[in-house]
């Protein structure tokens, strides 16, 4: 299917104009033609009736330069054309360019903010999962795809900052590429602004460089989409091909795979015109968000909201009725019944496969020790393993979707509560992603009431968008500003719309000499970019720990934490493994217990996060003192001790000049900490220390079973596990 024109007026793409597109006739495909089985997205599952299908509006023949008239004017080739080629090839360079520039930016300096307390937290039963191979599903810490995949990646790269957060940067550098899923809808600038706003947009860049499954979640459901949009785009094609070859004409598909280069040939229907495949692709992809966070659920409510939305559009085409549109798409079903339940039950194969595969408990965390791989061995206990994999989804869905009557945001109501977190979601969307939530709106706007016809594309994602600027606000229960992830990823498809819009303002003002135009447009473009540009490098670079609460959440330790952290470890290294590396005092900080199932045992241990990971993964022998009594009583104090700030007096006594102290923050300014150091302590390169395997752990756990354990262990180290997860 033929791309829109370029909006370069020095391009020269060769593609047909809108009027060699012939109309298509809205018929729907014969049964062996594709899948009816997608879920709705809201992208137009029938032919559009459009002289130009890609755009949907019917109005580009009018609005858009010809590039063919500009290039004999002006008599010059396209900018850049012997480098990026002309046409869809250019723009599909473009976009995959941008994509690189996106793994860059989220891979560069990926390692040196501090853990935040939810990094922390996953990090460390990451770690506890290598340890003891026992797995199963926390949902306090949300789906367990991060956990499995830093499994490997920690084996890899070795337990670092950067490798807690490889994978959602990975993720979110890739998401700009999906830009190429709409090439059929969108326009080449709209692309390629689509594409610029999933790379740069600072929450987008942040969230991307952080360890939590928000921007996986994000990712994987809006790739899905795109796959179906894809799946349906493709059916249209080959129904076009088969009516092409039946009136001994060419389809639009053919005509633009002629047109393109290289990439263009890559991404033409004309070679990737499977509606089963691209369907099936996207089922995995909506498999893959669930196992990532449990609010996939959510996205699946979205499309169906944006769906019913736009449906008047998709079920009002000239030249045929809603009514006739829905008896057809019936009778195709009545007439092959086996095909599309046949491709419903793949769907549903793929979804059980994934699921198990990321949820099922592993080793002594599962029934009577038999957990996934292990049931390989003994396939009897498989309805066992489903059944408890079952039964630990359920409970992950009914905490998150239970529901509270407890106001958030230290309100007295829900309303109240509501309203506030709202305002706390606009406050951070203004400051961090003004321009593509202005654009965004501009870009609804003008397609829906302005262009010949909406775009059910452009509408679908807006809908899909807006309904998450209110709804996450109601859903959460402590406010970070992950959660405007979930709307900017949609609104990136109007945004782009709007961007574009934009773009041609300029191009039209200067071909006719406007001089006030061109200038207005200069400064909306370099307010946007620079306000973006500008949050980037602070918020994202030069403070990623001390930035406004509008962006980093409060559980962020401040970046002081890092110059220690490395010394601590150095320190630890330095030491003798048979004595204690670490000193933790006082009651904020203690709770004394000798058995616990997190380590160290003897903290309190959501109060310091992220600091057990650091702790863990270093290998750091870990004591407390809840009182100077138990302080004093101690043959020699460790070379390093921390504290919360109140204790700091009666720590300066008895350490003196022999440790050097520092004051951090260990929340987004509060819980002033302290940190003694001891001046003389040997440090070793923690690069070059052996592996301290020896070391023995502060406390005796609780909570895993060992081999050789009895049956009757294996049941009381998941019952403490049940109990654990209740708790969170």
């Amino acid at each position: 299917m033929v791309a829109a024109p370029d909006d370069d007026p020095g391009a020269d793409d060769g593609d047909p104009g809108p009027t060699d597109a012939p109309p298509t006739d809205g018929e729907a495909p014969a049964a062996d033609d594709g899948t009816d089985s997608e879920p709705a997205d809201g992208t137009g599952s029938t032919p559009s009736p459009d002289p130009d299908p890609a755009d949907g509006t019917g109005s580009i023949s009018s609005s858009d330069p010809d590039p063919a008239a500009e290039r004999v004017r002006t008599g010059r080739r396209p900018f850049l054309a012997d480098y990026l080629g002309t046409g869809t090839e250019r723009t599909l360079r473009l976009v995959l360019g941008i994509t690189v520039l996106a793994l860059v930016a989220r891979l560069v300096l990926l390692g040196d903010r501090v853990q935040h307390f939810d990094e922390g937290r996953v990090a460390w039963w990451t770690l506890e999962y290598m340890r003891t191979s026992s797995f199963s599903y926390r949902y306090i810490i949300h789906g367990p795809f991060i956990q499995h995949l830093n499994t490997f990646l920690f084996s890899v790269l070795g337990t670092t900052d950067f490798a807690t957060r490889v994978v959602p940067a990975l993720v979110g550098g890739l998401l700009p590429a999906t830009a190429l899923l709409f090439r059929e809808h969108l326009r080449r600038s709209e692309l390629v602004a689509m594409a610029l706003f999933l790379s740069f947009n600072p929450i987008l860049l942040y969230y991307s460089r952080f360890s939590r499954s928000t921007i996986l979640v994000a990712g994987f459901s809006f790739v899905a989409f795109g796959f179906f949009v894809r799946a349906m785009d493709a059916r249209r094609a080959r129904h076009e091909s088969k009516t092409a070859a039946t009136d001994g004409g060419t389809s639009v598909a053919a005509r633009s795979s002629r047109t393109g280069g290289v990439l263009a040939d890559l991404f033409s229907l004309e070679t990737t015109r499977s509606p089963a495949l691209y369907f099936h692709v996207g089922v995995f992809f909506v498999a893959l968000a669930f196992a990532a966070k449990e609010n996939a659920l959510v996205y699946l409510l979205c499309w169906a909201g944006a769906g019913v939305l736009v449906s008047d559009r998709l079920l009002s085409t000239p030249g045929t009725s809603g009514f006739d549109r829905i008896e057809a798409a019936l009778t195709r079903f009545v007439v092959s019944p086996g095909y599309y339940i046949g491709h419903a039950l793949v769907a549903l194969l793929i979804v059980g496969v994934v699921t198990l595969f990321f949820y099922a408990p592993r080793g002594a965390a599962a029934p009577d020790g038999v957990g996934l791989y292990a049931v390989l061995g003994q396939p009897g206990q498989f309805p066992t393993l489903v059944d408890a994999t079952v039964s630990d989804i359920e409970t992950g869905l009914e905490y998150w979707f239970g529901g509270s009557t407890e106001a958030g945001c230290n309100k007295d109501n829900l309303i109240d509560g509501y309203l506030c977190f709202l305002a706390r979601f606009l406050e951070s969307t203004v400051l961090y992603a003004g321009p593509l939530f202005a654009l965004s709106i501009v870009g609804f706007v003008a397609d829906r009431y302005t262009a010949g016809r909406p775009r059910a594309l452009v509408m679908f994602a807006a809908f899909w968008g807006f309904a998450s600027v209110v709804g996450y606000p109601l859903g959460t229960d402590i406010y970070g500003a992950w959660i405007v992830v979930n709307a900017l990823v949609p609104l990136a498809v109007p945004a782009a719309v709007g961007a574009a819009i934009l773009f041609r303002w300029g191009v039209d003002a200067y071909r006719e000499d406007d001089g006030i135009s061109v200038f207005l447009v200069l400064v909306l473009v370099l307010a946007a970019t620079g306000a973006t540009g500008y949050q980037g490098v602070t918020g994202v670079y030069a403070e990623p720990e001390e930035g406004p609460d509008s962006l980093v959440q409060y559980a962020q330790p401040e970046g002081e934490w890092r110059p220690l952290i490395a010394e601590m470890q150095a320190v630890s290294a330095g030491n003798d493994p048979a004595e204690t590396d670490v000193l933790v005092h006082g009651s904020y900080y203690v709770d004394g217990a000798e058995s616990a199932v997190r380590t160290p045992a003897c903290i309190k241990w959501f109060k310091i996060l992220p600091m057990p990971w650091y702790f863990e993964k270093d290998r750091m022998q870990v004591a407390c003192t809840n009182s100077t009594a138990e302080l004093d009583s101690l043959e020699s104090v460790p070379p390093v001790v921390v504290a919360r700030a109140s204790h700091a007096e009666e720590l300066d006594q008895r350490l003196g000049d022999d440790y050097r102290k520092e004051t951090v923050l260990i929340r987004q300014d509060a819980i002033s900490t302290v940190v003694y150091i001891e001046r003389s302590a040997p440090r070793a390169d923690v690069e070059r220390s052996a592996p301290r395997a020896d070391v023995q752990r502060s406390a005796p756990r609780a909570d895993i079973a060992v081999p050789g354990d009895t049956h009757e262990a294996v049941h009381d180290a998941r019952a403490a596990q049940a109990r654990l997860r209740a708790a969170g």
